[in-house]
């Protein structure tokens, strides 16, 4: 693994030469009104932020307590902090300021439902209620006291999220929208994360630089990241041609860099918080019939599929990936229940009127056009694993994400093959957001308990994580027995990063954790040493 930080960077140039943006020019760095912005989040910090193991610790909040039940959360932000890029001080109201902005309806903010939580917060993104009757209160400049709708223990999770960071208020009164595009105001972005952006060539790169105003900036290494936009298809050109410092592998590309005599010393594995897996129509024939469910969760040989993605994708057992929260996968008994079992695949079926594999109907199986990320080498093994096993055909209908997504909200499909990218590092944005059917829309099967329902919220509601862990393993034993859903694969990402690159963090499995929509610190302990010129 890349040695971890050091206490203090060495004297050398400390410029980092970023893998960059791969998904074309950003639309804005504004996270606070769109998460899907493709900037750069780290010139902004939250309240909380997330460790490398991806538990909340604290940023511009010092330390944060509940009441008795958990309705209440008090953040107590530092004291005098000056920590905007220009001295402005990162005070409660600005995290009011922001949160209303996310949640005010104009602002059309991708992901609003992340504050649903707060008292009235849906009110006043979806009916029209008063922000003034938010469960938000400035006690002071520097305490924020946060109302829940109820008892609410995920919430430091929540604050932690990028969808939660702040804006700079005055900025926005100033330049609306298009306050992040320094070649608009004339200016540095003002923001208050480690990083200010200090150039955006538009299609060309996005600069940052060290904010001196930072909370942690003693220890933060880099003073200027260069972030080039580069075309995805570029893949690994730039790396090879030492025009970056380290790369994402694409996974086409992970056999010859294994085989590269000095690539493959620099070669690092990840796991992505991701999974990819099978929702059956339940309301839907044939899975309707549980019986047909079951045959169709004991078809899946998960290991041969990591092999036809180049170890693509570690088997799944349970919904959340490891390294996450909520993670069971090493729990046999869950792990049995939908166990790779060709026999007891053809023994489900018994009794129904495909027993012995016969009388199928052909069905179909949607899911969206990804080919960067493998899903139809691994839809068309799924494929042809059930008809090995069980005679039944499945045709593949690859949709573009605004089909497949009205197709899934209708709940109008037989089979759904989906890749669950996590938001947040907790299990109640797999359970809960996914699974939880009891609501007016946003339901992305037809599956239903009322026992699992209820689970849902207790996990949402309890804080101690002992008694967490217990609500959710109940909640994915009975998913899984319901086959109300079928874990495939998860997703391994490889990077690699030159001799010269230093403190690249690595959680408590050995992984590297490179930025990512839920982890973006990835920068702040990284620094160079030995750069070959």
């Amino acid at each position: 693994a890349p040695p971890t930080a050091t206490t203090a960077a060495p004297a050398e140039e400390q410029i980092l030469y970023d893998y960059g943006i791969r998904s074309g020019d950003p639309a804005s760095h504004d996270f606070n009104r769109d998460l899907y912005c493709g900037g750069v989040a780290s010139i902004w910090s939250g309240l909380l932020t997330y460790s490398v193991d991806f538990e909340p610790i604290p940023d511009w909040a010092e330390s944060w307590e509940a009441n008795a039940d958990a309705s209440v959360w008090t953040f107590n932000l530092r004291p005098n902090n000056g920590g905007f890029s220009n001295g402005d001080d990162v005070t409660a109201d600005v995290f009011i300021y922001s949160w209303k902005r996310l949640l005010n309806p104009e602002s059309a903010g991708a992901y609003a439902s992340i504050l649903f939580d707060i008292l009235n917060a849906e009110e006043v993104n979806t009916a029209g209620a008063d922000p003034e009757t938010l469960g938000l209160k400035a006690i002071d400049d520097w305490t924020l006291e946060v109302t829940m709708v109820g008892p609410r223990g995920i919430f430091p999770v929540i604050a932690g999220y990028a969808a939660c960071f702040p804006t700079h208020p005055p900025s926005v009164e100033e330049f609306g929208d298009e306050y992040t595009d320094p070649n608009i105001t004339g200016q540095d972005v003002i923001s208050n994360g480690a990083f200010i952006l200090k150039e955006w060539v538009h299609d060309v790169r996005c600069t940052v630089v060290k904010n001196p105003n930072y909370w942690d900036a003693d220890n933060i290494r880099p003073e200027t990241i260069v972030n080039p936009i580069i075309p995805a298809e570029q893949g690994l050109l730039p790396y090879e041609a030492g025009e970056i410092d380290w790369s994402v592998v694409p996974l086409a590309e992970l056999p010859r860099v294994q085989a590269d005599p000095v690539m493959s010393k620099e070669l690092e594995k990840w796991v992505e918080p991701l999974i990819w897996k099978i929702l059956p129509g339940t309301n839907v024939a044939p899975f309707d019939d549980i019986r047909v469910r079951r045959a169709l969760s004991h078809c899946i040989d998960r290991d041969r599929i990591n092999e036809l993605i180049n170890q693509g994708g570690d088997p799944a057992y349970c919904l959340m990936p490891p390294g996450l929260f909520g993670y069971m996968g090493d729990d046999e008994e869950i792990r049995a229940i939908q166990a790779f079992d060709p026999e007891a695949a053809m023994a489900a079926l018994v009794g129904t009127p495909f027993e012995g594999g016969q009388n199928w109907p052909t069905v179909t199986m949607i899911m969206r056009n990804e080919p960067e990320l493998a899903s139809p080498i691994i839809a068309e093994d799924i494929v042809a694993q059930v008809k090995d096993h069980i005679g039944l055909t499945i045709e593949l209908q690859i949709m573009d994400f605004q089909a497949f997504r009205e197709l899934q909200f209708q709940n109008n499909y037989e089979l759904c093959f989906i890749r669950w990218y996590y938001d947040y590092p907790d299990p109640n944005n797999g359970y809960f957001d996914m699974f939880y059917s009891n609501k007016e829309s946003g339901k992305r099967q037809a599956w239903s308990n009322a026992e699992f329902d209820q689970l849902t919220i207790d996990g949402k509601e309890e804080a101690d994580p002992a008694k967490r862990l217990e609500i959710y393993r109940k909640a994915e034993i009975i998913m899984q027995t319901e086959v109300a859903y079928i874990p495939v694969v998860y997703r391994n990402a490889y990077d690699v990063y030159k001799p010269w690159v230093k403190g690249v963090p690595v959680n408590k499995q050995g992984y590297v954790i490179p930025n990512g929509n839920i982890y973006v610190s990835m920068w702040n302990t990284m620094y160079i040493e030995g750069r070959e010129a």
